[in-house]
This record gives C-alpha cells, sequence and structure tokens, in this order.
C-alpha cells in the first residue's frame, strides 16, 4: 500500500513537470489581454467599416462618396486580412458580427438614401476615423508586442490621410446643405 501511494505521488509529480514544461513552451503564444481586447475591437470597427462600404453600393447618390468608399473599402480589407493573420498567430478568435453599437450605427446609416445618406456617411467617417486613429495611438503606448506595433504603423498613417479625405468630403457636404446667410452691418 505504502509503494502504491508512493507511486502515486511519484507518478503526480511527473504529470506537474511535463504540464510545467508545455507551458513553457506556449509562452511565445501568450497574449497580453490589452492585446487581445484591442484585436477584438479593431477587428470589430473594421468589419463595421465593411459593411458600411457595402451600404455605400445602394445608399449613395454622389460620386465623391463612391471614391472615398473605395479608398476605404481597400484599407478596411487589408487591415482586416493582415489582422486575421496576427491574430491567427496569437491564437486570437475575433469576431465575425457587429456589437450593440456599432449595430445601432450601422441602422441608423441604412436608415438613409441619397443626400442624406451622403451627408450621415461622411460624418460617421470622420468620427470612426478619429476613434480609430485614437485607439491605435494608445494602443501603441499599451503594447509591448512588437507585431502590433508594426500593425498599428502600418494603418496609422494611411488611416491619417483618409481622415483628411473624410474631412473633406463631410465639408463638401456642409457647403451644400448649409444655407448661405449673409450679414450686413
Amino acid at each position: 500500500m505504502r509503494k502504491l501511494k508512493w507511486n502515486l505521488l511519484l507518478l503526480a509529480g511527473m504529470f506537474v513537470a511535463v504540464s510545467c514544461n508545455n507551458d513553457d513552451d506556449n509562452d511565445d503564444n501568450m497574449v497580453a489581454e490589452v492585446d487581445r481586447q484591442f484585436a477584438m475591437t479593431a477587428a470589430e470597427a473594421n468589419l463595421l467599416g465593411i459593411r458600411t462600404g457595402q451600404l455605400v453600393q445602394n445608399n449613395t447618390k454622389t460620386q465623391s462618396v463612391r471614391d472615398y468608399n473605395t479608398t476605404m473599402t481597400t484599407y478596411y480589407n487589408t487591415a482586416t486580412n493582415d489582422l486575421a493573420t496576427l491574430a491567427q498567430r496569437r491564437n486570437i478568435s475575433l469576431p465575425t458580427t457587429l456589437g450593440t453599437m456599432n449595430q445601432r450605427d450601422y441602422d441608423r446609416l441604412a436608415s438613409y438614401q441619397g443626400m442624406q445618406f451622403d451627408t450621415a456617411y461622411a460624418n460617421w467617417a470622420v468620427r470612426s476615423n478619429q476613434r480609430s486613429i485614437d485607439a491605435l495611438r494608445a494602443h501603441m503606448s499599451a503594447t509591448n508586442d512588437t507585431e502590433f506595433r508594426d500593425w498599428i504603423n502600418t494603418r496609422l498613417s494611411t488611416l491619417e490621410q483618409n481622415q483628411m479625405a473624410a474631412q473633406k468630403l463631410q465639408q463638401s457636404f456642409k457647403t451644400t446643405t448649409t444655407p448661405t446667410t449673409t450679414t450686413s452691418n
């Protein structure tokens, strides 16, 4: 009986040693929670961008919105594919559906047609780009992962250029939809 207890104890010790050894081998695949949350948020933002871009095809009235959408569709598709590759290497499962707030944004935009859609889309694009730029910069400071830093660096300058184009688009709708007022002294 005493030999049996000793063998069981020895077997349990070997199991623990092997388990600890396997943990060491997986350290390269460990992901900080901040990186996991960032990847999930970025993936959902990209998904919203792709789905919103699909709305443009049916709801827009102007060529300038179509042109801007072409640029953004390229951006979102590239960002999504690159992030999916990084997430797969890091063993992060990315969302395939929109969360409540993003779904609300999508539904609101989907309810518009023509010039109303174009104006709402331009306003959304400016807000969305700014949120993304802020999130990228914040995560650049928060992460120690060089692959996430590289992913951010490749996105940031393009997204800043897209933001300038979105602001220009937004401004064009403000000047075409707001009546001109003159003041007399």
